[in-house]
């Protein structure tokens, strides 16, 4: 789809409103419908594999302090930036800015093969079988460039991990997970399939073991010709990979999969896969001689946001960007400091952003410019390091604002138990509304947004889902729902009824699974009744807004 037929598509909802086909223009451009705000737009950067520039960023701030929106940009929970608010005669020159500079936002939306995540630690981490990076560009580049797979029944996504003990990426919750392994000194994937969340969530299964690769093009390609043939045009909500498994079975699915590499391989079509160079220059350790912050911060912070590489007197650095927002003076700072002190950085799944190659010198310097920008807080992937998707501020799906529910659990949290021993390697997601875009059932816990009636009236709530894990392939359970004016207090009495009766070393998932929901249930209880308004106007007001809550959700345009 052109930046032109976005333009026309534009003209069009600007005089005579929006239809189907308007809509899906937009949206494979990654321009979405702004919640509440007529006439503006939300753009989508596609990111790959969540590699930035530092020049990228500035060209991101330029354009995010123009637009004016409050918040700045939003990091997506897929390597992305979102820029809202964008005014309806703005998007298109933005959009052309935007291709000039490297970004696109092509297919960040639609029904086509979205942006490839892959682990942000890849071709650093000492652990990893080898730098999956470039098979993941080779992958994205690939298939942005196919028509075939730009109108699917539905989306499709791609994750490539090159940890061996950990998946930053969430595999076992894709459409199609690549996870690096050695065989006889041959690079190759374990091939994952059909695994996604949203409202109702499956875990992938194994496709196959082991798969060269260098035939890794034609795997995935193999996968989406199955796809594309038998999946369910008819019903959108069940036309995701997850339910062709779920209707046919793995077995039946092998078997077709096999099918369509053979048909590939006698074509002559194998896809060649042509690897990107990556380059990544680190910085001059010896112009830094700065001595530790005398601050009891910076150990704490080091320790927790700071990792070795596999190269000797370098470092990655986990930054934390509480509620997934940089304001436009953030983005130039971490541009400034990407030159100064890192050899590249990269976009997490958790909102963070990952700079690498950071000579250990530097280490002092860069905490006081991440000081100054407002970024130096500690403890990155542990429970205080929060993650959720945009929420009402923004999403036309969402039904309740994310945003300020995550404020209120950091609040709840803050000094009491966010470095508790026991809890601190817990970590929690908060969607506003059940689609799971913060991944919420894959978190020790989730809460997401939902409307319940009481009172004749509407009264915003979060559903807990507790004990999931996305590197275990476990989903989590729905537990409980409260007011959302007490999610806080919810959260907070959800760990302490953990840490008080957990056996020995279990974790969490453990725990829950032993007591049961229905004992967490009982132990928020108190916190679920809903006063009359007359008693407690509060509970019915959604946190973060002025008035009485309604529901403003609409379908959303995520499948336009």
């Amino acid at each position: 789809m052109s930046i032109e037929a976005v333009d026309q598509a534009i003209r069009q909802e600007t005089g005579t409103g929006s239809t189907d086909a308007t809509k899906s223009a937009r949206v494979r451009r990654g321009v979405y419908s702004m919640r509440d705000k007529p006439g503006h737009y939300m753009i989508r950067f596609r990111v790959p594999s969540g590699i930035l520039t530092a020049d990228q960023l500035d060209l991101a701030a330029g354009i995010a302090e123009q637009v004016g929106w409050p918040l700045g940009v939003h990091l997506t929970t897929r390597q992305g930036i979102e820029i809202p608010g964008v005014p309806a005669d703005k998007v298109i020159g933005y959009l052309r800015l935007l291709e000039k500079s490297g970004i696109t936002t092509f297919l960040t939306g639609g029904n086509g093969v979205r942006s490839v995540v892959s682990c942000p630690l890849s071709g650093v981490t000492p652990d990893a079988a080898f730098d999956i990076t470039p098979y993941a560009l080779a992958v994205d580049r690939y298939f942005q460039s196919k028509e075939e797979y730009q109108a699917m029944p539905r989306k499709f996504k791609i994750a490539f991990e090159g940890c061996a003990k950990a998946d930053h990426v969430r595999t076992l919750a894709t459409d199609f997970g690549a996870r690096a392994v050695v065989r006889d000194g041959r690079k190759g994937f374990h091939v994952t399939v059909g695994g996604g969340l949203g409202a109702l969530p499956k875990i992938a299964q194994v496709l196959e073991e082991f798969v060269p690769a260098e035939d890794i093009l034609w795997e995935i390609e193999s996968v989406l010709k199955v796809f594309v043939q038998y999946s369910n045009r008819e019903n959108r909500a069940h036309s995701r990979l997850k339910w062709l498994l779920e209707d046919r079975g793995l077995e039946w699915f092998k078997t077709e999969f096999a099918t369509a590499k053979k048909h590939l391989k006698e074509s002559g079509q194998r896809p060649e896969v042509k690897l990107p160079e990556i380059v990544e220059t680190a910085v001059d350790a010896s112009s830094f001689h700065a001595q530790p912050p005398a601050t009891d911060l910076y150990p704490v912070w080091k320790e927790t946001n700071v990792a070795e590489e596999n190269q000797k007197g370098l470092a990655t650095v986990w930054v934390r960007v509480p509620e997934g927002d940089l304001s436009v003076a953030q983005l130039r700072q971490v541009g400034d400091i990407v030159r100064r002190f890192a050899g590249s950085l990269r976009l997490s799944l958790e909102q963070d952003l990952v700079l690498r190659r950071v000579p250990e010198t530097a280490l002092p310097e860069l905490y006081e410019a991440l000081q100054k920008a407002g970024l130096s807080a500690c403890c990155a992937n542990e429970l205080a390091d929060i993650t959720r998707c945009a929420g009402a501020d923004v999403c036309l799906s969402a039904l309740t604002n994310s945003r300020a529910a995550t404020a209120t659990i950091s609040e709840a949290l803050k000094g009491k138990l966010d470095r508790d021993p026991v809890l601190k390697k817990l970590r929690i997601r908060v969607s506003g509304c059940p689609n799971s875009c913060s991944h919420h059932y894959a978190a020790d816990i989730g809460v997401f947004g939902l409307s319940r009636k009481i009172n004749d009236r509407p009264v915003p709530h979060y559903a807990l889902v507790l004990g999931g894990s996305s590197e275990g392939g476990i989903l989590g359970q729905r537990a409980a729902e409260v007011p959302a004016l007490r999610v806080g207090q919810a959260v907070k009495a959800t760990l302490l009824f953990y840490r008080s009766s957990r056996q020995n070393e279990e974790t969490f998932a453990a725990f829950v699974k032993r007591v049961g929901v229905a004992a967490f249930k009982e132990k928020l209880s108190a916190l679920a009744q809903v006063p009359p308004l007359e008693v407690a106007p509060a509970v019915y007001r959604d946190l973060g807004a002025d008035g009485d809550f309604k529901v403003g959700a609409r379908k959303g345009e995520c499948a336009a």
